[in-house]
């Protein structure tokens, strides 16, 4: 029973506590480090000599060092978003609208976020602009950063699109997966070399996937002697291949082919699927990949 009643004391009483303490706080001057100085209005002089008046000289601590004023939030390659305290190229400075303002040819803090807005304590402010940015209400956070960014520069990669608009194979993307250059007319798929696990290589993208894919179950794995033998007269039957990794696993590429059509000869069994949907080496219409091998739960349904 004490013990229960010491607990109701700390959950009510400390809370109080603390309040009371960051009140005091405030009183005094004294900001602590979990004080969120923003959207109060209360605490001009954690960057101003003063709190600035209308037509004067804002009076920033630190000459206007941004690195100083911003503090709390980091400047590491790991913790913040953007360098600062740059000089932006010619090229990039004619790309930067004139309402997000560099400071002495610079690009600061202030460049992107509009410290006053911050300096207001109004709600509605702090809701739809929590990081008081200049400019339009922003959907995506990318749509400011391609206001001074040429966007198709940030294209995301696609290493399946393999071959160049000239027809021939772009090594670059090869590389992306594969240790070296692999030769497509001699080597078979137990002949490459990867730069790492087949899993990982793929979750690298397909992240939103897992080994519970397709129907939320586990295909990553040993099969069964029976599915490997299903597997083997489909290749025979069809003249198709469904590699297994170097554990004899199943992997993404045993249903999957990752090549591009025409980066690997037409002829040979390990490019079929590069024209299928999903780039399936089987195709999905009438569960084709599925019965490659659960044959015994498709008995009336046959490969094709």
């Amino acid at each position: 029973m004490k013990r229960i009643i010491l607990i109701l004391v700390v959950v009510t009483v400390f809370p109080a506590i603390m309040s009371f303490a960051r009140v005091n706080d405030r009183v005094s001057g004294k900001i602590l480090d979990t004080t969120n100085i923003h959207f109060t209005g209360k605490y001009c002089t954690e960057c101003h000599e003063k709190a600035p008046e209308k037509g004067e000289d804002i009076l920033l601590k630190y000459n206007g060092d941004y690195s100083k004023l911003c503090k709390c939030h980091g400047y590491t390659s790991k913790s913040y978003i953007h360098p600062v305290d740059i000089v932006p190229s010619e090229e990039k400075k004619s790309r930067i609208p004139d309402d997000l303002p560099l400071v002495n040819g610079k690009l600061v803090c202030s460049t992107c976020h509009d410290m006053y807005l911050q300096c207001q304590n109004e709600g509605n402010t702090q809701v739809i602009n929590r990081k008081f940015l200049r400019g339009p209400h922003y959907i995506k956070r990318t749509t400011l950063c391609f206001r001074c960014h040429e966007e198709k520069q940030y294209a995301k990669l696609d290493p399946h699109n393999q071959i160049s608009e000239s027809g021939e194979i772009n090594d670059n993307k090869c590389l992306y997966c594969h240790a070296e250059m692999p030769d497509a007319k001699v080597q078979s798929y137990s002949d490459v070399k990867l730069i790492g696990k087949l899993e990982v290589l793929c979750f690298r993208c397909h992240h939103k996937q897992s080994k519970f894919h397709p129907i939320n179950a586990n295909h990553l794995r040993v099969p069964s002697e029976a599915v490997l033998a299903n597997m083997e007269e489909t290749e025979k039957t069809l003249g198709v291949i469904l590699p297994l990794d170097n554990e004899g696993k199943i992997s993404c590429p045993t249903c999957h082919n990752p090549h591009e059509r025409g980066v690997l000869p037409s002829e040979k069994a390990s490019a079929q699927g590069a024209s299928e949907k999903y780039r399936l080496r089987l195709a999905a219409k009438n569960l084709q990949i599925c019965i490659a091998c659960h044959k015994d739960k498709f008995k009336d349904m046959k490969l094709e």
